[in-house]
């Protein structure tokens, strides 16, 4: 069956498990009735698993060229990577679409990136025959560097941690503790005062899931978005990554439980993202593989109220971080619907189709352990993992350990930015001691383009802002147009000025915003305030994206100049 037809299989089947008002009421199937259906219909077993091939890699090579001719480098990017992925290990056609790839970047000004993607067609059976113009477009870049254009390797604003940090957790700030509460469930709380403009975090992803989209264009492991460097899977088509230390860690986590069966692990994702089977297989490796191990931790009492903040992660282990993951507990955990049974049960059905799977999940007892881990894991994923979209929509679905304690509001007093494999949190306004720290899943309040809270969030939101029946709702909505003082106006245009003068320092504006936000605290919310913490959310964010790409440029010039 071919991989078009497997997809709209699976999705019309899909469809039968999903609520409709106008087909009434659906009954609430038993998962066991589900797996029996998917099993007998999806028809899973017979998709073919796509092998590397270097004609495939000719294929999609030769269309690139046709988008690098018409000047449309994006499309040419995406099909030199599915050419360097189909490639076959070994063969010159690797190399040939590092070295077209390298083509695009030169043209696009990026002489770092190109400098390294020509390293690897060198390293990768680059063709004797075609080697004088690939050396020749490395020298090209190094000259263009020399000569002063390159795009910039110093950023203008440092974005990392800049208060003290916590030194068992050095990526998290110095004062940050865990909460509990009934509503929200685990919380991340300030022990001290912190002011606007704090990075409290700065943590790299542990565990992600790509939509089919992006599988070509960001890393497997991380979720950084660098289609400019990706490098592929040694025996599948189907992913790519950052680095070798992500494709060796890939590897080692969950990917291996995967590549065998990876082209009916992408039509499945066509249903769904795996994050919730990759938690199962993330446990599994820290538990050496050991299956029967994991079930006797696993189906033991777990206390909900493991607090990940005790791990030292300046000593890492991965098994602790687990254990953290397992023990999270939803503070509601709503009955589980028929789409999500038939998710767990497509996951189910797939991975088991992988020999290494099959060798370690072999009997009933074990069996019912995956599927009941999936499940479980569902909702672990539902509470716990971050959803970002990029610009075209596509979706990629994060879990990190700390991050993920940051409960969601739509009146957040920190924002998370995601970007290049990690995620930083960043305080909008000044946080007291004993305040829980927010993010936002969804649009915020004050959000020009703010969607309806069901078409973004698969959770029952309860925030204040929402909370529209209790006493904090109602009066925080009451807050929202009480009079503005006429200073408070005055310091506001003064402050859209200094954002909006052309010659101001990224370093100015920002301070700016932080001075007014820390000033005007106790106007929050306010109505007239939604428009400076709209453009302040913006500002931080294109200063955490420059800096990234300032430093790795930085560190390409390094290594090749």
């Amino acid at each position: 069956m071919d991989h078009e037809a497997a997809i709209n299989r699976l999705q019309d089947l899909q469809g039968r498990f999903l609520s409709d008002p106008e087909r009434g009421e659906l009954r609430s199937y038993d998962v066991a009735e589900i797996l029996a259906i998917v099993r007998r219909e999806s028809r899973l077993e017979r998709i073919v698993e796509m092998p590397k091939s270097d004609g495939a890699a000719v294929r999609f090579r030769k269309r690139g060229n046709q988008f690098y001719l018409e000047r449309d480098f994006d499309q040419a990017l995406v099909f030199y990577n599915q050419s360097i992925s189909h490639a076959e290990v070994g063969s010159e056609q690797l190399g040939i679409g590092y070295g077209n790839r390298s083509a695009v970047l030169f043209e696009q000004r990026d002489y770092e990136l190109a400098l390294y993607s020509i390293d690897l067609a060198k390293k990768h059976n680059y063709p004797e025959r075609l080697m004088p113009k690939l050396l020749a477009r490395e020298v090209s870049c190094k000259q263009r560097i020399a000569d002063g254009y390159s795009k910039g390797t110093v950023p203008k604003q440092r974005m990392g941690i800049n208060v003290d940090t916590n030194p068992r957790i050095p990526f998290l700030a110095k004062g940050i503790g865990m909460s509990y509460d009934a509503k929200f469930g685990r919380g991340l709380v300030a022990e001290k005062d912190f002011n606007p403009g704090d990075v409290i975090c700065d943590e790299p992803i542990e565990l992600c899931a790509l939509e089919p989209n992006l599988l070509l264009s960001s890393c497997n492991q991380c979720s950084a978005e660098l289609v400019e460097m990706l490098i592929p899977c040694l025996t599948c088509p189907m992913v790519m990554f950052c680095s070798e230390k992500c494709r060796e860690l890939n590897w080692q986590l969950y990917h291996r439980f995967e590549c065998a069966v990876a082209s009916k692990h992408f039509i499945s994702s066509f249903v769904t993202v795996a994050t919730h089977p990759r938690l199962f297989f993330y446990g599994l490796s820290q538990f050496g593989d050991d299956l029967q191990a994991m079930m006797d931790y696993c189906e033991a009492e777990v206390s909900p109220k493991h607090n990940p903040l005790e791990i030292d992660f300046a000593n890492l282990n991965r098994l602790e971080v687990f254990k953290a993951f397992h023990s999270f507990k939803p503070a509601s955990t709503p009955e589980m619907s028929n789409e999500q049974k038939f998710v767990a049960s497509v996951h189910y059905l797939t991975y088991l189709q992988h020999p290494l799977v099959r060798s370690i999940i072999s009997t009933d007892v074990q069996r019912r352990f995956f599927l009941r881990s999936i499940q479980d894991y569902i909702n672990v994923s539902t509470s716990a993992a971050k959803s970002v979209n990029d610009l075209k929509g596509h979706n990629t679905t994060l879990i990190t350990p700390i991050v993920s304690l940051c409960n969601h509001s739509c009146d957040p007093n920190a924002t998370a930015i995601v970007h290049r494999g990690r995620t930083k949190l960043v305080l909008l306004r000044p946080v007291r001691q004993g305040e829980q720290i927010f993010s936002s899943c969804a649009p915020p309040w004050w959000d020009s383009d703010q969607k309806e809270e069901q078409v973004i969030l698969n959770f029952k939101c309860q925030c204040v802002v929402c909370d529209r029946e209790s006493d904090a709702g109602r009066q925080w909505r009451s807050m929202l147009k009480r009079p503005f003082p006429k200073h408070a106006i005055k310091n506001m245009d003064t402050l859209m000025a200094v954002e909006n003068h052309v010659d101001t320092h990224v370093a100015a504006r920002l301070n700016a915003f932080q001075q007014f936000f820390k000033r005007f605290a106790v106007l929050h919310p306010h109505a007239a305030l939604g428009p400076c913490l709209e453009r302040y959310c913006l500002l931080l964010n294109n200063c955490s994206y420059t800096e990234d790409e300032a430093l790795l440029r930085a560190r390409l010039q390094a290594d090749f100049c």
